[in-house]
């Protein structure tokens, strides 16, 4: 049996009233959003690690989800896997004029501009009378900037020079400086969120993903705790017995060992 079949009958089988599995029978797609998420992520864990076996295992975890979602559309009569195929094929068909007709491109450029024009043609009216409408809701909030920035930029909403990104950061870290001093937490909210935002627009400006450069940063962060953590240990000890001068000590020593 077509391996691909067969998922798509276990899955249906695990959904089936009688004989299926309580948890499955029970799931929506409302309900199955966060694994999704959690798939996805772990699926780049192992693409950051090249981890080939991991990555197979991972986009099953992941075609799982599709297969779920698939077959509970199709239980309620809205589409099935095949359904969904055929949509994703038929629209590579549509976007790629260059491969599939007779449109010349001329770089990658070329192709990325061909690919918003004609998904504007096929949104038509669905896609909002604004710039920002079809911006995803649910993206990571770094990236959702990024894309935000990025739709801006393609309308001529940009700062001119690297400078004036700069000098809109400082900006924003200014009026963080005042929120503090007010004290009032909505306004500090906003500012942060403000000085944030600029700084998603620096990454874009070194053609960096803001998110990616956050997730280096977190992982920077836990690798050089871990090593604090340990050269504390090794004292026979614990963080939270040390002192705070004890940790920031040990902390520039994990920062030491972990650059070189």
């Amino acid at each position: 049996m077509d391996q691909l079949q067969r998922l798509v009958a276990i899955v249906a089988k695990l959904r089936a009233p009688e004989g299926g599995c309580p948890w499955d029978r029970k799931q929506t797609h409302l309900s199955l959003r966060r694994f999704l998420v959690e798939e996805a992520g772990e699926f780049l864990d192992a693409v950051e690690d090249n981890d080939h076996d991991a990555m197979r295992d991972e986009l099953g975890d992941l075609l799982l989800q599709v297969v779920l979602h698939a077959q509970i559309a199709s239980e309620n009569g809205h589409f099935d896997l095949q359904d969904v195929a055929k949509s994703e094929a038929d629209k590579m068909l549509r976007r790629h004029p260059h491969v599939f007709d007779t449109i010349t491109v001329n770089d990658a450029g070329d192709v990325v501009k061909l690919w918003d024009d004609i998904k504007k043609v096929e949104k038509g009216a669905a896609a909002g009378a604004h710039t920002l409408d079809q911006l995803p809701r649910s993206l990571p909030a770094l990236a959702r900037a990024q894309k935000a920035l990025d739709k801006a930029d393609k309308v001529g909403f940009a700062w001119p020079d690297i400078a004036d990104a700069i000098a809109k950061i400082e900006e924003e870290l200014g009026e963080v400086r005042e929120a503090t001093r007010q004290g009032s937490q909505a306004d500090i909210e906003e500012e942060l969120g403000d000085m944030l935002f600029t700084m998603v627009n620096l990454c874009r400006w070194q053609k960096l993903q803001a998110e990616e450069v956050m997730q280096k940063a977190v992982g920077k962060f836990i690798r050089r705790f871990t090593l604090m953590e340990q050269l504390v240990a090794d004292q026979g000890r614990q963080l939270r017995d040390c002192a705070p001068e004890e940790l920031l000590e040990a902390w520039n020593k994990a920062k030491k060992a972990d650059k070189n």
